[in-house]
């Protein structure tokens, strides 16, 4: 056949189509792969709690405007105007007129006041105070809510991961049991084995196959989590990036926990503003100085125009003497109040520190269990691979490979399990020292 056949040619024009895809399938299937980091990204921008704890943030923010603002000078402008109806029922004749004036007149007034707090016994700048406060607790209750969402995507996408890759294993061992169901089959058939070793295998692939069966579902509930987590369905996850670097020792671990942990952080906010509440108590029942302004213009007409303006500086002062006991009751209801936000921060305090204690075991525990497995795995394959040749030779049953393979299923899913586990620990005790952010989450 010639270099010119036309056969020929479209034969190399289609061999070249197939290698382009052959090259650039892996590629597109790469590029299609979405990362843990692009999944957090993804629920940090598009997760309704987030967006609320956001909201509550920016109240916060206003809150302290407002009880700033309150220290400053306040100025206000009022103004009315009206008209009235007289009927005079006596009236003193002049030559100059009758006095009263009836009939309709028209008043019209405006004023301007400017007033400046000199002393409040301390309640304005505690209510300040309270209000700053109050935005560090909510600025910690946001990094709390941003912790639990990365903590949820980490879990989520591991979880997803890890049913792909039970998924793969069953799929495995399905295939190798069917394979072991022939094989007793024909050993049947030739004699070397009995109905007993057949039926064996039987079961023990009947068994497996709805195995495979629950996982699909269960890698259906962890695909859907993910959606709900994550705001899309996931796609050919990546494999998970190394987890970042712990503390060398318990001791800095605790130590971490109790400067960053948000929990901790927003329990001595809390714990702040129960001190200022009782500032503002004792302050509402103090003397309270101002100074005040103010000018006016009074326009009142009738048969002629009358206008009267006024100019005025006024040091005003107030001093509750008596309430019936209202301001000493809510001074001791704001003390109460400290003193529960006190007991509430000692309280969190003590968890903070057994959640860290607890996950850094959870973390070595963790890691001594991938060791394990995966020794477990490797013994449990060549004795399986043992037990198929001592099969084969007469020397074993098929009850005895039956129950390896069952061993090497069992030491594969709890490697997958281990492996997963530990990832998940290494995040939750992250998150319970304060340094569970997005950006430590490697690309």
């Amino acid at each position: 056949m010639g270099p010119g056949n036309p056969k020929e040619s479209v034969m190399r024009i289609f061999a070249a189509v197939v290698l382009m895809a052959s090259v650039s399938t892996p590629a597109l299937a790469q590029a299609s792969h979405d990362t843990l980091s692009e999944a957090v990204d993804s629920a940090i921008s598009n997760n309704p709690t987030l967006m609320a704890e956001r909201k509550t943030r920016g109240v916060a923010d206003e809150v302290l405007n407002q009880a700033s603002a309150q220290m400053g000078p306040q100025l206000s402008l009022s103004g009315s105007y009206g008209i009235t109806n007289t009927t005079v029922g006596r009236q003193v004749t002049t030559p100059s007129g009758s006095f009263p004036d009836d009939g309709d007149s028209q008043r019209g007034q405006v004023g301007l006041e400017a007033r400046q707090s000199l002393w409040s016994g301390g309640a304005l700048t505690a209510q300040r105070d309270q209000a700053r406060a109050g935005v560090d607790e909510s600025q910690a209750r946001l990094l709390t809510a941003e912790q639990d969402t990365v903590l949820s995507v980490v879990t989520a996408f591991v979880d997803v991961r890890r049913s792909e890759r039970e998924l793969e294993i069953r799929e495995t061992n399905v295939a190798s049991l069917r394979e072991q169901v022939r094989a007793a089959t024909d050993r049947f058939d030739v004699g070397e084995v009995t109905r007993t070793d057949v039926s064996q295998a039987q079961a023990q692939a009947a068994a497996s196959e709805a195995e495979l069966a629950k996982s699909k579902a269960n890698l259906a509930r962890a695909r859907a989590i993910y959606e709900q987590i994550v705001g899309r369905p996931p796609v050919q996850l990546a494999e998970p990036p190394a987890a970042p670097q712990l503390p060398g020792t318990l001791d800095e671990a605790i130590a971490t926990a109790r400067n960053g942990s948000p929990k901790l952080l927003a329990a001595r906010a809390q714990e702040a503003q129960g001190e200022r509440g009782v500032d503002i108590a004792r302050g509402s029942m103090s003397p309270r100085f101002d100074l005040v302004g103010n000018a006016g213009l009074t326009d009142t007409r009738y048969d002629q125009s009358f206008q009267d303006t006024n100019v005025g500086v006024v040091a005003e002062f107030r001093w509750p003497l008596f309430t019936s006991g209202q301001l000493q009751s809510k001074t001791r209801g704001a003390q109460l109040e400290a003193d529960r936000a006190r007991y509430q921060r000692m309280a969190v305090e003590r968890e903070v520190t057994q959640q860290t204690t607890t996950s850094w075991h959870e973390v070595i525990a963790a890691r001594e269990a991938i060791t394990a497995s995966a020794s477990r795995v490797a013994a449990a394959e060549v004795a399986l691979e043992g037990a198929m040749q001592e099969l084969a030779v007469g020397t074993r049953i098929t009850l005895d490979v039956l129950d390896q393979e069952r061993e090497l299923l069992n030491a594969r899913l709890g490697q997958v399990d281990a492996e997963r586990q530990a990832y998940i620990a290494i995040h939750e005790l992250l998150a319970s020292m304060g340094r569970l952010r997005p950006e430590s989450i490697g690309k």
